[in-house]
């Protein structure tokens, strides 16, 4: 009785935790540089995207935001706030061998654990976490998600985007619908019923391959009667642009529940060599360590935003979306950290306060095969404001590369050799610690 009237006395005084009133939603794309995304004004040919660059103007537009450079360890951040070499996922997780493990606690049950009320949950779109060992066509459903709908992996020969099998809650079907808007449908129609709040991911395909052409309403192009695959760039963009089309339709769709929405848009790596065009050189592009591989369009959008129409140069990562979503959802954030070891780091003090000072030093990258607990090739790289590491091989001696981003931000000057300048050296010295202190962290 004493025990349980010190309970009550402590719940009646304790501070009351914030309840989400908003919804969040987070817009994943496959295959997407900043090169391509016109808002960012970086590349020579971008694809038009003015849905997405409404959403940079109606929020912030984050310059520096770094994910992996291949898709399945970016949705293994996602899901769990936690880098690669913590969950075993370096790489594209394939039919056999080691997938996202089960026993990693995700962003749904995540929000079900620490959220202050109940929060609903959907996943839609590409997965490509899973195989047959590790959930198999249930797979988001076991790993915490209490509705999917979409795919298990990517859309390989034999399937297409327009003849692809349709996964909802473990039940197989075949589609013929574009699916691309086949993701916008099944959110939309999801979003009806689900109460609020709720917290969705709608994960597209595209502009991943196999490359084609989108249906005519959806681009502007005017795309040849040949195969896509001989001019790739060109259709490329078609899709990039035929995605944004739908963006823009599930934002309208959306009706009054837009307002009270938080839209997080980003994108799993860096635009393919395919499709690349200098400076953003092929040899640096998705795959890679180097820029056009692993810095990724973020931008969010949405009622949590003050000032909305800027720019953020901090260092963010792909990690910070999973606990940024948490702390949209009312989740403490000391209380997460304590007991989940977690890598990512909120980011709505970026969104609440134009003048927040860099939470990150550094952000960190790696790639590294087979997925699992050995490897048999490692690639690692940091950077800070400056400069930025890359570190190749399994064990000492190590290969290093080192480049000033502030002088030379298409990685063509490698520093590491001789007649390196005393700044440089102690960048070097610097950016090896703290990628070791990452590593045993």
């Amino acid at each position: 009785m004493v025990t349980s009237c010190l309970t009550l006395l402590v719940l009646c005084t304790a501070p009351a935790l914030p309840v989400a009133q908003d919804n969040t939603l987070v817009l994943l794309s496959d295959d997407l540089g900043v090169d391509i995304v016109s808002c960012y004004l970086e590349g020579p040919v971008v694809a038009p995207t003015p849905n997405i660059d409404s959403l940079a103007r109606e929020g912030v537009l984050f310059r520096n935001a770094w994910a992996s450079p291949v898709c399945s360890p970016t949705r293994a951040h996602l899901q769990t706030g936690r880098h690669g070499f913590r969950t075993g996922v370096g790489m594209v997780v394939t039919v056999t061998g080691w997938a996202l493990p089960l026993n990693e606690v995700t962003l749904p049950e995540a929000l079900g654990l620490y959220a202050p009320s109940p929060v609903a949950d959907a996943y839609f779109g590409k997965w490509h976490l899973g195989n047959a060992s590790v959930g198999g066509t249930a797979a988001p459903n076991a790993a915490g998600w209490s509705h999917f709908a979409g795919t298990e992996t990517n859309l390989n020969k034999p399937q297409t985007y327009f003849d692809w099998t349709h996964v909802e809650n473990g039940l197989s079907t075949r589609s013929h619908q574009y699916a691309t808007s086949r993701t916008v449908d099944d959110f939309l129609e999801w979003r009806k019923t689900a109460p609020e709040p709720w917290v969705a991911v709608v994960a597209f395909h595209a502009p991943h391959d196999p490359v084609h052409a989108p249906p005519s309403h959806l681009h502007s192009f005017n795309l040849p009667n040949i195969d896509p695959r001989t001019r790739p760039r060109l259709f490329y963009r078609a899709m990039v642009e035929a995605m944004d089309t739908e963006i823009g339709r599930l934002l309208v769709g959306m009706g009054p529940q837009r307002a009270h929405t938080n839209v997080i848009f980003m994108a799993d790596n860096g635009t393919p060599r395919s499709a690349s065009v200098p400076p953003f050189t092929p040899a640096h592009a998705k795959l890679t360590p180097y820029e056009g591989g692993v810095n990724v369009p973020l931008i969010i959008s949405g009622p949590v935003v003050e000032k909305n129409g800027r720019e953020v140069d901090s260092l963010v990562h792909s990690t910070d979306i999973f606990s940024t979503v948490l702390d949209l959802a009312g989740v403490d954030q000391d209380v997460l950290h304590s007991n989940e070891t977690i890598d990512g780091l909120s980011l709505v003090p970026y969104l609440k306060n134009p003048k927040q000072a860099s939470i990150r030093s550094h952000v960190f990258s790696e790639l590294f095969v087979p997925n699992g607990a050995w490897h048999s090739q490692e690639t690692r790289t940091l950077r800070n404001k400056r400069y930025k590491l890359i570190r190749s091989g399994l064990q000492e001696p190590f290969s290093h590369e080192l480049y000033d981003l502030s002088l030379d931000p298409f990685e063509t000057n490698n520093l590491v050799g001789t007649g390196m300048s005393n700044s440089a050296k102690v960048a070097l010295r610097r950016l090896r610690a703290e990628l070791k202190q990452v590593l045993a962290g």
